[in-house]
């Protein structure tokens, strides 16, 4: 690809080996470690997903422990992290390699594609980093390491990804992969990268301009309001809960939500209750919906469970909270 800029490998490599976060999957980068790690940061940022991780791994410490665990275990130590389709392929990946002979993760990148949750990044990184297969990776972070290089606004994913490929380090592929990563999460970042301490700054076009954070261009996101109801039936036994469906919360457990600003008589009808009372509201925000939900509640003579039993979201804890229902 010439008239590129590209990094220089030593140069890289060496601030990586000096620099670089001290990551515990980092310490043994074996297989399980490293898929867990990769799952929990796709949608979660390190600073949170480190503690997710250590969890997840005390509990489950190798795949094989996940696999004979049941899914509500999962998604319990999961609670909070978000995005709860990763937890539900995350173990039905387990339960899929289980039922293997032998019972490992393959090293092959399209291999590891045809496993739940496992797309061409994660596929890449996995066979990288735990198996030096030499494939490059390409994130965000490699995307913009890319672009501030070349001073591109747009470049396409299909150029990024043979530019990554092309500048690959095959002696050290895992740790180049997360050289470029690591750079691009720590000082080229992008709104106020560290140009002064980057060890590739001599190669950069972007620092020659008036604003280097103008590459990439940044995508805007548009959340979607949503305007409903959160219905609280509590009873001496506990709330009514139903297990959720959908990829952000399906496999947790909530209370009866409706998103209809209007649909507070239709849910109150489903459920067979009549006259709750209004306890509060409360304001959730996804990645790309935002909720705000007036919560009602209503005491009935019996029926649900308590509300500790199951796994539960945050947006459920915090309606079971503004309805005086949260357990402590």
């Amino acid at each position: 690809m010439e008239g590129l800029g590209y990094p220089d490998k030593s140069r890289l490599l060496q601030w990586y080996d000096e620099f670089s976060r001290p990551l515990p999957w980092r310490e043994n980068p074996e297989p399980w470690s490293v898929l867990l790690s990769e799952f929990i940061l796709q949608q979660t940022k390190m600073e949170v997903g480190v503690g997710y991780w250590e969890r997840m791994i005390a509990r489950f410490p190798t795949l094989l422990d996940m696999a004979s665990s049941s899914l509500d275990e999962v998604m319990e130590i999961w609670q909070g992290c978000g995005y709860y389709a990763r937890a539900r392929n995350l173990h039905a990946l387990s339960i899929i390699i289980a039922s293997r002979n032998p019972p490992i993760l393959p090293s092959d990148p399209n291999e590891l594609q045809k496993l739940p949750g496992i797309g061409p990044y994660t596929a890449a990184a996995i066979a990288s980093i735990s198996f030096e297969i030499p494939i490059s990776v390409v994130d965000g972070n490699v995307r913009r390491v890319y672009s501030r290089l070349n001073a591109l606004e747009n470049p396409k994913p299909s150029v990024v990804k043979t530019w990554a490929q092309s500048c690959l380090d095959y002696n050290r592929p895992g740790d180049w992969n997360q050289a470029v990563m690591e750079l691009g999460a720590t000082i080229c970042t992008p709104r106020k990268p560290r140009c002064e301490d980057c060890p590739i700054s001599s190669s950069c076009s972007a620092l020659l301009t008036s604003d280097p954070t103008m590459f990439p261009l940044s995508k805007r996101r548009v959340s979607k309001k949503i305007l409903g109801h959160a219905l609280v039936i509590n009873s001496p036994e506990g709330v009514v809960l139903s297990r959720r469906k959908g990829s952000q919360l399906g496999g947790l457990w909530g209370v009866p939500i409706s998103e209809d600003p209007n649909g507070l008589e239709s849910l109150c009808s489903k459920h067979d209750v009549e006259s709750p009372i209004k306890v509060g509201e409360i304001r959730h925000a996804f990645s790309h919906r935002d909720f705000n939900l007036q919560v009602w509640r209503i005491d009935v003579m019996k029926g649900g469970i308590p509300s500790g039993s199951v796994p539960i979201s945050r947006l459920d804890q915090k309606i079971l909270d503004a309805a005086g229902c949260g357990e402590l």
